[in-house]
């Protein structure tokens, strides 16, 4: 064989030690996907990054290096971001304040004008709502919703997912959107946000049967 092709192959040689770093994160990067939540396979994929960043750097493998270079600090602020949401709704669960800013990395923003319909009554239900700035007026019921309030999270749940009022803007707003597959992935990473949604569903139907009594008792 030819010096030139024979060389090459000796110097890609490297110790055993150095192989089984590689061996060790391939053995880490596949038991994190064959988790069935989104933290333990976040957490897996960052130590796989980890040891492949440093199989690539020690081995001089650079393709290997820089990819997993990239991959780490973005497995590891998605883990941040996960790890955030659980104990914000740990602390709702155990009765504490909850902030729905947690869910707002995983929410689109939206600008509405005064008068826009975000939806009507018997709309298919596609995502839910909070928001941000403004005022929403639920025309069916009379009942206006302000900052910080959801929007949408019934019809969710629902046989037909159909919208149950009609929704418009009362003034300009800022809204921030979740959609139907967003909120489900949410659900089956942390059973404790479907928790939250369910505690809001019951506030919401509890708050407006108590103004449709009182709308209906004797002036």
């Amino acid at each position: 064989m030819p010096e030139f092709l024979i060389e090459p192959m000796f110097e890609a040689q490297h110790p055993f030690w150095v192989d089984l770093i590689g061996y060790i994160a391939g053995a880490i990067t596949l038991t994190a996907m064959h988790r069935k939540t989104m933290i333990p396979l976040r957490l897996g994929a960052v130590f796989g990054n980890a040891m492949f960043l440093t199989f690539g750097l020690i081995a001089g493998i650079w393709p290997t290096a820089v990819l997993h270079a990239i991959l780490l600090p973005l497995n590891a602020f998605r883990l941040y971001q996960m790890l955030r949401l659980v104990k914000t709704i740990r602390r709702e669960h155990e009765g504490e304040s909850f902030g729905m800013e947690a869910l707002l990395p995983y929410m689109r923003t939206e600008t509405r004008a005064e008068g826009d319909v975000l939806f009507r009554k018997g709309d298919d239900a596609d995502r839910m709502y909070m928001i941000g700035s403004g005022t929403v007026r639920l025309v069916e019921i009379d009942h206006a919703l302000s900052d910080g309030a959801l929007i949408g999270e019934i019809a969710f749940f629902t046989p037909e997912r159909a919208r149950t009022v009609t929704a418009v803007c009362a003034t300009d707003c800022t809204l921030y959107s979740l959609t139907n597959s967003a909120m489900l992935q949410l659900y089956y990473q942390n059973p404790k946000f479907g928790l939250y949604l369910m505690r809001v569903i019951v506030e919401r139907l509890l708050a407006n049967w108590e103004r449709a009594e009182a709308r209906a008792a004797p002036g």
